[in-house]
């Protein structure tokens, strides 16, 4: 596929800044802009990874990386990735692209909507997804994608609150306190009463009646291919993200690689009939460590068996003293089996999946809240 540059001078906001494409060459100066805003950045090899590995950005090799915005100086002052993915619905491949790690230095910011347009292209691909937009990005996705008649909210799944288990009260606690700027010691007491509350309450019993066969994997083999093939001809009308072994290896790859994931398969024999992704979602300003479901995928519609695998993540995050358990984002029959168990429900900062497609005939497809699968297996969020 021949694709051409996408970037352009911008001829408005900081005299002479402009926006090109990024390069592999551009990682030293990526990785300051990022830290310099309060970003995590990758290591080189993990950043790369995103796309020397990636099985769907081979399919589509011109096409940019990402973009960046540079001052008169030459110096990368605004960023964002584009990574190259795909989804399967009724029976074709969409290609898809997703920003990831988007930085702007404060006297520039007013070019962020630059860098947006040029992820929300039709020559990026035919869809554009962000599950993980902050609340700046949030503010002009709304504003923009409903302006453009491109796309805005996914319609499925609630991205505005998250439901989650308290597996380590007092550490929790602590956070907590920490975040209000409220002395640490008050911790003590208030996790008392929590887990006293949550006890009389039986907030966690249902743990102990969801024990069912669960097997635990150390990676993504064989099997993975098999369920996903059969996962298409199970629900050939929803849009899924591409969940081929080769996909879920590099997007999980450093994940695993540093024992941040848990991978839970039940099954008949070598068959696969249910899966699900669970992954530390820390938050080091907070000292809050946290579990996250990422994904959960079942071939015979029984979603209660993701129950016995919230129970096995449950015991997991308290025999290691792991802060909390999370899930939310899911499409509403799975949802409701997490609300049905979830004790506690906290307010996320903004509504943070958004999508995009200049196909108009896909686009009213999508305006239907039964087409999706949601997960924070879509788009940036998990990788």
């Amino acid at each position: 596929m021949k694709t051409a540059s996408i970037s352009e001078p911008v001829k408005t906001g900081p005299p002479e800044a402009k926006v090109r494409d990024a390069r592999f060459e551009d990682y030293e100066q990526i990785a300051a802009l990022q830290e310099r805003n309060g970003l995590a950045s990758k290591p080189r090899e993990e950043w790369e990874h995103l796309w020397t590995h990636n099985p769907e950005y081979r399919k589509v090799p011109n096409l940019p990386i990402g973009f960046v915005i540079e001052d008169a100086k030459g110096e990368v002052v605004g960023y964002t990735a584009l990574i190259q993915l795909s989804y399967q619905f009724e029976g074709r491949e969409v290609s898809a692209t997703s920003g990831w790690g988007m930085a702007v230095d404060p006297p520039y910011r007013g070019l962020t909507n630059a860098l947006i347009r040029r992820v929300v292209s039709p020559e990026a691909s035919e869809f554009q997804v962000d599950a993980s937009a902050k609340p700046n990005v949030a503010r002009i996705l709304d504003v923009v994608l409903v302006r453009r008649k491109v796309g805005g909210r996914i319609p499925a799944g609630d991205w505005d609150n998250a439901s989650f288990w308290i597996t380590n009260y007092r550490g929790f606690l602590r956070s907590a306190i920490k975040a209000k700027g409220l002395p640490g010691m008050l911790s003590y007491p208030a996790a008392g009463a929590m887990w006293l509350r949550d006890s009389l309450r039986g907030a966690n019993s249902w743990a102990k009646r969801g024990q069912g066969h669960v097997e635990p994997c150390n990676g993504f083999d064989g099997r993975f291919d098999q369920f996903w093939e059969e996962l298409k001809r199970a629900y050939p009308n929803r849009y899924l993200a591409t969940r081929s072994r080769e996909v879920l290896q590099w997007h999980f790859h450093y994940a695993l690689a540093a024992n941040k994931l848990w991978i839970l398969t039940v099954g008949h024999g070598s068959r696969i009939l249910a899966y699900s992704v669970f992954r530390r979602q820390d938050n080091p300003q907070l000292n809050l460590t946290r579990v996250r479901l990422i994904d959960f995928q079942v071939i015979n519609g029984d979603n209660q068996l993701l129950v016995p695998m919230l129970a096995w993540a449950l015991r997991k995050c308290q025999q290691e003293g792991i802060h909390m358990l999370e899930a939310y984002g899911f499409r509403s029959d799975k949802q409701n089996v997490i609300e049905s168990l979830a004790p506690h429900r906290r307010p996320l900062p903004a509504w943070c999946f958004f999508y995009a497609t200049h196909n108009k005939a896909l686009k009213q497809k999508l305006e239907n809240p039964d087409v999706w699968d949601p997960s924070h297996f879509d788009g940036d969020e998990s990788l």
